[in-house]
């Protein structure tokens, strides 16, 4: 920010510049990539040059000590992550009427957003915007719940971990997509049924379990990944590997530990997207 200042003057506008993804919600592994992005207050025509500056700047400095650029662009310095606040309501209106798996994939990359630095109402001001949309149109939480209806299987039926067979992880499994997923993905679709700002998973299960009698214990399963993904990160030493756990060296409690919050993050994920569906 000040090296921009020092170049360009100072901000012609307040602004928040915000975090997505996994530092959105709090649950970076040792090695986490760029998703960012700015709100500011006036009009993309007059301001968003020298907001796009300021986010390649970001964007430069953070892949100099280790953060990797984001290669889908969600970056602050990507004039689709970067607008006025105004003009950010009008391309949230776009994703939504457009209604395609990659539009519908932008706004609940949003939904996770958390302000890092600046005037945070902006983003509470366009975050409110998205949740007017599904108060009018309950329809587009459905689709939204569609849009991420995959769910990687980490367990088989005779409750067995299912760990990669083949490649340079042969024998490891993706605890972000057996295990974070499904919780990151049910707490994000009740957290835009409820309105919710919060954007961290852990918060969203906190402030929905009394309301929801399948959220329940789900706070402890999703702590209990966070913990073995710490306890292996002294092997993890680049963005590719961060995620992966050999299953061979886990002991017979974290295997049990691990195979129970795949199991609940399962059940969580399933009863979520029932609920979503039958319209309630």
């Amino acid at each position: 920010m000040k090296h921009v200042q020092s170049e360009r003057g100072t901000a012609p506008a307040h602004f928040v510049f915000f975090l997505m993804g996994s530092a959105g919600r709090q649950e970076q592994g040792i090695y986490s990539d760029q998703d960012h992005g700015i709100v500011f207050d006036g009009d993309d025509t007059t301001h968003q040059e020298y907001f796009l500056t300021l986010g390649a700047e970001i964007r430069e400095g953070m892949a100099v000590v280790g953060y990797p650029r984001c290669e889908g662009k969600v970056m602050a310095s990507h004039p689709r992550w970067c607008h006025g606040k105004t003009d950010w309501k009008h391309q949230i209106d776009q994703w939504v009427q457009e209604d395609t798996w990659g539009t519908l994939r932008h706004l609940l990359t949003f939904i996770d957003a958390r302000a890092l630095a600046g005037q945070e109402e902006l983003l509470v001001d366009v975050k409110n915007y998205v949740f007017s949309h599904i108060e009018k149109n309950s329809d587009l939480l459905k689709r939204l719940s569609e849009n991420i209806s995959y769910l990687h299987q980490g367990v088989n039926a005779f409750g067995q971990l299912l760990p990669d067979e083949k490649g340079a992880f042969a024998g490891s499994i993706h605890i972000k997509d057996v295990g974070f997923f499904p919780y990151v993905h049910a707490m994000r679709l009740l957290a835009i049924k409820e309105g919710l700002h919060d954007s961290s998973t852990l918060r969203r299960i906190q402030k929905t379990a009394d309301k929801y009698a399948f959220v329940e214990n789900k706070e402890e399963h999703f702590q209990h990944l966070l913990q073995l993904r710490s306890d292996f990160s002294k092997k993890q030493q680049t963005y590719e590997d961060v995620h992966y756990i050999p299953v061979h060296e886990l002991t017979k409690r974290q295997k049990q530990m691990l195979k129970s919050a795949v199991k609940e993050g399962k059940t969580l994920f399933q009863r979520t997207k029932k609920l979503i569906e039958s319209g309630e």
